[in-house]
């Protein structure tokens, strides 16, 4: 029996977004849509943020390859 710390188990993305999104509801001056995209951001981890930018940002087109530069010495 293991009475270390326990490992909390996050639900998915999409649960966490549904229910910050519940608690959005009532906010006033924001669109349905920009709840929703509030919701999701507040509901991700720092590492799904990322992941999310870095999709979005490369869907867009302007995620290009770094190129590294031939150093002048």
């Amino acid at each position: 029996m293991s009475y270390g710390p326990r490992k909390k188990v996050l639900l998915p993305l999409p649960v966490r977004a549904a229910h910050v999104l519940a608690r959005l509801k009532h906010v006033r001056g924001l669109s349905d849509a920009e709840k929703s995209v509030h919701a999701l951001g507040l509901a991700a981890t720092p590492q799904e943020r990322w992941d999310l930018f870095e999709n979005s940002i490369r869907s867009s087109g302007f995620w290009k390859p770094w190129k590294r530069r031939k150093s002048a010495t």
